[in-house]
């Protein structure tokens, strides 16, 4: 039986505990989209329906199951329980998710689970896949309980060792297309020593070690990879509706990377905004000059949700090699 359709004498219902549909997830959000695109997305739902028999057989079906359960009313209105998890679901924050969202070439959707952000970084839920359904999993009120319920998020409490010492590395001028980076690890210490030459990157002793530990593009190593977006200071429609959330205008960040939690090592790549002359949106050709990539070494007592959520001004110096004494965080901050 799918957990989603338990027995209704179950008695009352935890949200940790509960099970949703991508349809009981769009209805209970105000019959929108989730920030991560996740389980309420175009891909799970039948939207051509829904725009023309409206979401009332799916709320049917939420009530049906859940108002026993004392987690929506007799309308389908989320308990404050409820709705207070859901609103990070809900709102322009950022997101953390590991992997990348569908799209139309690459259709397969691998990830486990998203983590929805409040503008602020007040609050947090991760959305996590659960058999044919998704469950909520809300971040604890104390701020530093989060990395450990990250790093439990996705299996990598045990997996995460600090680096030596803090490393940080960026250049602008990215093109996706580049491998150049994982291309050096894999030839050998050699390869490492001329790509660092090239940057005047003088501490090579940690990529060393990686390429000679790792005897390939992390192919000696577990990784994971992590897709980001800040949305907080983007301008989107009037309202998400059940549109897949893109920003129409306003400043935009996003980060992917590949984390090697052996040797704390994240190789990330991103797009951040640049002035007025690189106006992006429909111009595809300045997105493009406004990609960077580096990669950072987490020190001891480092996060790797903290570097995560770290998203860099593109560094119009060209390359830096020292680890910035600010660094912008979602919602404006420093």
């Amino acid at each position: 039986m799918f957990p989603f359709f338990k027995r209704r004498d179950e008695g009352p219902l935890v949200v940790e505990d509960a099970v949703f549909t991508p349809e009981d997830i769009f209805v209970l959000l105000g019959e929108s989209l989730d920030i991560g695109c996740f389980a309420a997305q175009p891909r799970n739902l039948d939207l051509g329906r829904f725009k023309v028999e409206g979401s009332s057989a799916w709320r049917e079906r939420l009530v049906k199951r859940f108002e026993p359960r004392g987690l929506v009313d007799a309308s389908g209105e989320p308990v404050p329980e409820l709705a207070r998890a859901l609103e990070p679901l809900r709102g322009h924050g950022a997101f953390v998710g590991d992997g990348r969202i569908p799209h139309r070439t690459n259709p397969v959707d691998g990830r486990t689970a998203v983590l929805c952000l409040m503008p602020d970084l007040s609050r947090a839920t991760a959305v996590v896949r659960s058999g044919r359904g998704f469950g909520l999993r809300p971040f604890p009120d104390d701020r530093s309980l989060w990395e450990a319920e990250f790093l439990s998020l996705y299996g990598l409490e045990r997996r995460f060792t600090w680096a030596e010492r803090s490393q940080h590395f960026i250049e602008g001028d990215f093109r996706i297309d580049d491998t150049s980076f994982t291309r050096a690890l894999k030839a050998g210490e050699d390869a490492v020593n001329e790509w660092c030459e090239v940057r005047g990157i003088a501490e090579r002793d940690q990529l060393r070690h990686v390429s000679r530990v790792g005897g390939g593009p992390f192919g000696g190593f577990y990784s994971k990879e992590f897709l980001c977006a800040d949305y907080s200071a983007c301008v989107f429609n009037d309202k998400f509706d059940y549109a897949v959330p893109i920003p129409k205008a306003g400043d935009y960040w996003s980060k992917g990377a590949v984390f090697v939690p052996e040797v704390g090592l994240v190789d990330y790549w991103g797009v951040a905004p640049r002035g007025p002359e690189y106006d992006w949106y429909g111009n595809k050709e300045a997105g493009d000059r406004c990609r960077y990539s580096g990669f950072d070494f987490l020190g001891p007592g480092e996060g790797l949700l903290d570097n995560l959520l770290t998203f860099y001004d593109y560094p119009e110096s060209g390359y830096e090699y020292v680890r910035p004494s600010t660094r912008r965080r979602p919602g404006g901050g420093v």
